[in-house]
């Protein structure tokens, strides 16, 4: 089981991920399969997500106050309480914006907008109180002063845009920070010290070299993205504690809130890792056609993205995978020719999947006395993977069991002095297979025994 590291500025990073098990180890796996998805997963975005969604791509303050007390997961009792406190804090941003904007003494129009976002980071941290890594809920931060890198920037994120200013974020595996675009200027802002205010020296990835959407490992987002890190914080519990469903919600509501903004890599990356636990949690348990039908589910969602697409490859070779170990005969070979047209397996498999499946049938002809059936069931084997060990020694032990039986069956004939008939099998054995010793001698017994010698 694959898990990423655990985020330092707790846990907007990647949430962990189960390694998806190849076909050929879950080969070997039991499980009851038979249980139906109904709602258990859900792959479109609640009502509330949807409402938010609607709005604007650049959202107002109120709107993403809403937006971050909702996702915050806060009891109705507390939603309230925080909407109050947070509306208040809004009235003071937007105070603040118009005193600034007013004091000519500051200097121009750019050296205000410049001193307006320092002040608004003093404003925020004037209402935190004490950082904890491990919080990132906006309600927590406004109701105790209780913060973390997310909810230090979605605090100062609705301020900032309260007070009319250009806010975005950058996101990195184990930090998050608020950015603002001044008149052409960019500035930096960790929000988890008061003193972060344009003071890349604060930031963990100081130092480093920049690219397109932020630092080097960093990922540039809208203000709806920063708003939706408690979401992603979120889900990296709930999958903690192996609620694979539940990690999934969070990261669909994400997506959706995020993406109504604009495309942003980050939130679908979110998505598309919480798919694979649930559909890797599906395959687990042996719900193979389940996470087959999860995969398609996603697929139908949002499209054909390469990431689905392999996942449903991958739970598809293990629906069959399972399948074929159940199967026999007929059956297991119909399988292994659906896996070959469907392009779904690799080389390696599908030479598995068929050694399994003529060697059912070819056990299922010896069943049945067709010795020779089982025989040229191996020998087709044999010369669709004429590489594969496996059959060759199949087809070797149904050659010598029908050699063994045509051999009983002309010492049967010629015990009974029936010396024509038993010639006669011996000649249509040999056409079959000429050179084989046995055959030979009891042809030329037969053949002196019918001649009267």
């Amino acid at each position: 089981m694959k898990r990423n590291p655990v985020p330092g500025c707790r846990h907007h990073g990647r949430a962990p991920r189960l390694a998806l098990a190849s076909a050929l180890v879950v080969a070997m796996l039991a499980g009851a399969g038979g249980q139906t998805l109904f709602g258990e997963y859900r792959l479109s975005p609640s009502a509330d997500v949807v409402r938010l969604s609607s709005g604007p791509a650049d959202p107002g303050a109120q709107a993403m106050l809403e937006a971050a007390i909702l996702f915050s997961g806060a009891d109705a009792a507390r939603a309230t309480l925080a909407a109050d406190a947070g509306r208040l804090r809004i009235e003071e941003a937007v105070a603040l914006a118009r005193a600034v904007r007013a004091d000519a003494s500051i200097g121009d129009a750019g050296a205000r907008e410049y001193q307006l976002g320092s002040r608004l980071l003093a404003l925020v941290h004037s209402h935190l109180s004490r950082y904890d890594e491990f919080e990132s809920r906006i309600d927590r931060a406004l109701l105790e002063g209780r913060y973390n890198c997310v909810s230090s920037a979605t605090f100062y994120a609705i301020l900032a845009r309260a007070a009319g200013l250009d806010v975005s974020g950058v996101v990195l595996p184990d930090h998050a920070y608020c950015v603002l675009a001044l008149e052409g200027r960019r500035v930096d802002v960790e929000t988890t010290s008061a003193r972060g205010y344009d003071d890349t020296s604060k930031r963990p990835e100081a130092g480093l070299a920049w690219s397109v959407g932020g630092p080097a490992g960093g990922t540039g987002t809208t203000a709806r993205g920063i708003i939706a890190l408690a979401l992603r914080n979120r889900a990296t519990l709930a999958e903690r504690g192996r609620q694979w469903a539940a990690a999934l919600a969070l990261a669909v509501d994400a997506y959706a809130y995020v993406s109504a903004g604009g495309h942003d890599e980050s939130t679908l990356s979110l998505l598309v890792g919480r798919v694979n636990n649930c559909v890797s949690a599906l395959m687990e348990s042996g719900r193979w056609s389940d996470a087959v039908e999860l995969a398609d589910r996603a697929i139908a969602a949002y499209g054909p993205e390469e990431a689905f697409v392999a996942l449903r490859k991958v739970a598809r070779i293990v629906f069959l995978t399972d399948a074929l170990r159940d199967a026999a005969g007929r059956e297991a070979l119909a399988l292994a020719d659906e896996a070959a047209a469907s392009g779904e397996a690799d080389a390696a498999w599908l030479e598995r999947a068929y050694v399994w499946a003529y060697a059912s049938l070819a056990d299922e002809r010896r069943a049945e006395g067709d010795h020779l059936g089982a025989w040229k069931v191996a020998a087709a084997g044999r010369v669709r993977f004429p590489a594969s060990g496996e059959l060759a020694r199949l087809e070797d032990v149904a050659r010598s069991n029908w050699v063994k039986d045509a051999h009983n069956r002309f010492a049967a004939l010629y015990n009974a002095r029936k010396y024509g008939e038993a010639l006669d099998v011996m000649k249509s054995a040999l056409a079959l297979a000429p050179d084989e010793r046995i055959l030979l001698e009891d042809e030329r017994v037969a053949r002196e025994a019918a001649a009267g010698k």
